[in-house]
């Protein structure tokens, strides 16, 4: 990165002296006195001949994108030869050879680190919310959470500059009593009672609602309660009475059914029991519901030692502590006690290409494809797991561009703010990455992140790590 302030960029001797050794990217900066606002936006950070990979518009090569205020000010491409009429402010990032994407949102994470205990886990959930930043994860929907867990990370992630990625959720989901996996949440047991906690969820000033709807049958043997429609549809109607849309766990297609009959925003993992239907297809578009596939979930739940070992090389190259967390998914033992809650796994791994497929067949029917990982369940590991979804999701059929809309633009628009983030356009906040290597060549260059810029603010990704 090079820096320069108002005074370093003049006329004079110092200008000769920096031309000598800094020709090339001088030609790069001529073009700078013509980008509206460059010169003049106190603290600007400019980026200067990246190609701008945007999943709302054509690629741009030799951008020039200036930031300033925490959001982008313009976005234009570079001119060669055009005068420079002014002096510079702030930062510059020489971006030749390099390309410039939206932040990535994980929109199904829970902030854990991914380990697995029979007891109550201590995590940092907040400094959690910060390493996921160095990952190029700009912003986070944890579709379950206790309250207090909820306003922590609320409040420490509320200013556009915080080294943390940006933070939405939940709140506890919605579920019943001995639902799967101990699962902890609200249980209203009537209508009456469904109405009652979504007041309260709606006074905690949630963003969403979750309900938890699955009796696990394709992940064990054993099966579980699932909440009562009466319950379910009054969970939707107040929700949706009091501004909150609504997403469900519901792996199998007949529940999924029964929630999009209900009127829920969105389903939080794909289906993969059956196909997916003209009828669910139908009901999906009526709502302008999302998917959410999570194929990293349920491919740690086929084959638990197998999805450890990929991530394996990827938390050890973080650093993330504890290091080595992956070696209790690879060892018999730890292979044991995750079997004895998920004792299905021969049935999950079966159906794995009828996930796949039905991703590629929401895809094609055009439903909204949207990224989550769900970053926090057992073996799927904090930092890692997010670029590996996309990288799922290609090997799963879409294109990486297809890959990349689910996890910016798609996301925005999943939680109503694509006017703010989602995309490298001039009036957005400023949440971008600057890598190494091109996307849309392998979507494994979202690894190689160069830069990352929150809020305006540029952060070195190692030093983030750290």
């Amino acid at each position: 990165m090079l820096s320069f302030t108002r005074g370093q960029v003049a006329t004079g001797l110092e200008f000769a002296a920096m031309r000598r050794c800094l020709l090339p990217l001088l030609v790069l900066l001529a073009a700078l006195g013509a980008v509206p606002g460059a010169q003049d936006v106190k603290g600007a950070v400019v980026i200067v001949g990246a190609t701008l990979v945007n999943p709302t518009s054509a690629v741009v090569p030799n951008s020039i994108i200036t930031i300033g205020g925490g959001r982008i000010v313009s976005v234009v491409p570079l001119a060669p030869g055009t005068a420079t009429t002014g002096s510079l402010a702030g930062e510059i990032i020489d971006g030749r050879g390099k390309f410039v994407i939206p932040g990535l949102a994980d929109m199904h994470n829970h902030l854990g680190a991914g380990g697995m205990s029979l007891g109550p886990q201590r995590e940092n959930y907040v400094g959690n919310l910060g390493r996921l930043l160095a990952v190029g994860v700009t912003t986070v929907f944890n579709p379950d959470g206790g309250v207090n867990e909820f306003t922590q990370l609320k409040t420490a992630a509320a200013a556009d500059a915080a080294p943390v990625a940006r933070f939405f959720g939940t709140g506890p989901a919605i579920t019943v009593p001995g639902a799967s996996l101990g699962q902890q949440g609200l249980t209203p047991a009537t209508a009456a009672d469904a109405r009652a906690v979504i007041q309260k969820l709606k006074s905690a000033n949630v963003d969403a609602i979750k309900i938890h709807r699955d009796d696990l049958a394709w992940a064990s043997k054993s099966t579980f309660q699932v909440m009562p429609m009466d319950v379910l549809q009054a969970v939707v109607d107040e929700a949706h009475r009091l501004g909150l849309r609504v997403y469900v766990h519901a792996p199998q297609l007949v529940r999924a059914k029964e929630a999009l009959r209900a009127g829920v925003d969105g389903l939080m993992h794909g289906i993969i029991d059956e196909p997916i239907d003209q009828d669910f297809i139908a009901l999906m578009k009526k709502n302008s519901a999302v998917y959410v596939p999570t194929l990293g979930m349920f491919e740690d739940v086929a084959d638990v030692g197998a999805f450890a070992k990929r991530q394996a090389p990827f938390w050890d190259q973080l650093g993330l502590q504890p290091p080595g967390i992956y070696q209790t998914f690879t060892s018999p033992q730890g292979t044991k006690i995750f079997q004895s809650l998920l004792n299905n796994s021969a049935y999950t791994k079966e159906h794995l290409p009828m996930l796949r497929t039905n991703m590629q067949q929401a895809f094609a029917a055009g439903i909204p494809i949207v990224m989550g990982s769900d970053t926090g369940f057992f073996g799927v590991l904090l930092g890692v797991a997010s670029p590996m979804e996309l990288e799922l999701m290609v090997e799963g059929g879409l294109k990486p561009i297809d890959a990349l809309r689910a996890a910016t633009i798609n996301a925005a628009r999943m939680i109503g703010k694509e006017k703010d983030l989602g995309s490298v356009e001039a009036g957005k906040m400023a949440d971008l990455l600057v890598l190494d290597a091109n996307p849309l060549d392998d979507i494994k260059a979202v690894r190689q992140i160069h830069r990352v810029v929150k809020g305006g603010v540029v952060h070195d990704p190692a030093g983030l790590a750290r």
